[in-house]
């Protein structure tokens, strides 16, 4: 697809412009029930095999083998616990790269996904959900203009996909054709995202004029993108907006080993107590000097570095007291947002939400912290009217729903705090 002649991208843009153009008038319709309580899928279609002698390109079947695999066992207990969607991220890359036979096997092992979930009475969001495997499909290197190459092959991509996903016939499937956009922190790359949302929306309207769409701010699709987006140009289409929320970030990545200066030192958070002011202080901070001086690879020198810039951050933490206040407020942003552009609250989504947890090789908050934060933050989107997705089901990292890697039985705790099935 990177292949494709300047003449056949400019009909492309000029089809997408007149699609956008023929949108009807008309208010939105009332959204169908469904969608409201979902679980993010990760493991079956993301995070593509590479080739083996050449790692800037995917394997011929970049998802073939028991890694990409989902048990049964599995989704009949996402069902029963009732969850009644799943978010299933793909990796847009293999898809942009593959030609002819492989670019179709590729199109049928989605559609196939798609069914089985339908199959097992869930609703499907499907979301392009790009990954930093393979650099020049990663979103961050190509969302700089409308004019890049890989995103107007991007276009053809949504296009195309959203053309499969209408052709399924369930008012059941909804597409979400970019995650998290990594621009939006300054007027103009805020206004270039919303020419560019626009396009995507437009790109899947010219394929599929009913499909449900999935539309997201920039600012890594958090809810300060979400407010900047204006919702105008997609009144009389059948959309919902997202948000991802993982606020405050020191408690729900504990564990996380992170490259980001900022973050270094989430590696060695542990029980940090939530809301923040539950525990005191002076034990949270031990309980972070233990973890640091427990990494036998620091230097004596870099141990004493790591554990004061640690401490800081734990302490800032515990002093920001970001707790179940501050979740509504952040909401609250969203609520009024919607308010003012006549957006219904049941068209917002909080599409991303979750923390690591202690299980198995994992050690970040403690069960009570956990389920604390968890259910503070699902019953703040649930009284809004706010539909929410769970991330994820399951992935290795420590934010699985699953009891344990592997498992197929769901974390107890978990469902608890979602306000679904425990038993």
């Amino acid at each position: 697809m990177r292949r494709r002649r300047v003449a056949l991208l400019g009909l492309l843009a000029a089809g997408l412009l007149a699609a956008q153009a023929v949108l009807p008038a008309a208010a939105a319709p009332r959204l169908e029930t469904g969608f409201r309580r979902g679980v993010g899928i990760h493991t079956m279609l993301n995070w593509a095999r590479l080739d083996r002698g050449d790692p800037g390109r995917y394997a011929e079947a970049p998802f073939e083998g028991p890694a990409y695999a989902l048990p049964e066992a599995t989704l009949r207990n996402v069902r029963a616990a009732g969850f009644d969607f799943v978010r299933l991220t793909v990796d847009p890359g293999p898809f942009l790269q593959a030609e002819g036979a492989p670019r179709e096997a590729l199109d049928r092992l989605l559609v196939a996904t798609v069914r089985r979930f339908l199959a097992a009475g869930l609703a499907v969001m499907v979301n392009f959900h790009d990954n930093s495997q393979v650099s020049r499909f990663e979103s961050v290197n190509w969302l700089r203009s409308p004019e890049e190459p890989v995103f107007k092959a991007y276009l053809a991509l949504v296009r195309r996909t959203a053309g499969l996903l209408a052709g399924l016939g369930s008012a059941g499937v909804a597409f979400e054709p970019i995650n998290e956009p990594g621009y939006g922190y300054d007027g103009a790359s805020t206004r270039r995202w919303q020419a560019m949302c626009e396009m995507l929306h437009a790109a899947v309207r010219a394929a599929a004029p009913d499909l449900l769409v999935v539309l997201t701010g920039a600012q890594g699709g958090n809810r300060h993108g979400l407010v900047a987006l204006d919702p105008a140009p997609f009144r009389a289409s059948r959309v919902r907006y997202s948000f991802h929320a993982y606020e405050p970030y020191p408690f729900t990545h504990q564990g996380v080993v992170s490259k980001q200066e900022s973050a270094r030192a989430w590696r060695y958070f542990s029980d940090l107590p939530y809301p923040p002011a539950s525990v005191p202080l002076p034990m949270v901070l031990d309980q972070v000097r233990a973890n640091v001086e427990a990494d036998a690879t620091l230097a004596p020198l870099e141990r004493r570095r790591m554990v004061a810039e640690a401490r800081a951050q734990a302490a800032a933490y515990v002093a920001a007291g970001f707790d179940r206040r501050g979740i509504a407020r952040a909401f609250d942003e969203v609520l009024d947002w919607a308010r003012r552009n006549g957006v219904r609250p049941d068209q917002i989504v909080l599409g991303e939400f979750g923390a690591t947890r202690t299980y198995g090789r994992y050690r970040a908050s403690d069960p009570l912290s956990y389920e604390t934060w968890l259910r503070d933050m699902r019953e703040a989107a649930e009284q809004r009217g706010f539909a929410w997705s769970f991330w994820a089901l399951g992935g290795h990292g420590g934010m699985a729903l699953v009891s344990e890697d592997g498992a197929t039985t769901l974390d107890r705790t978990s469902l608890r705090a979602l306000g679904l099935s425990a038993e």
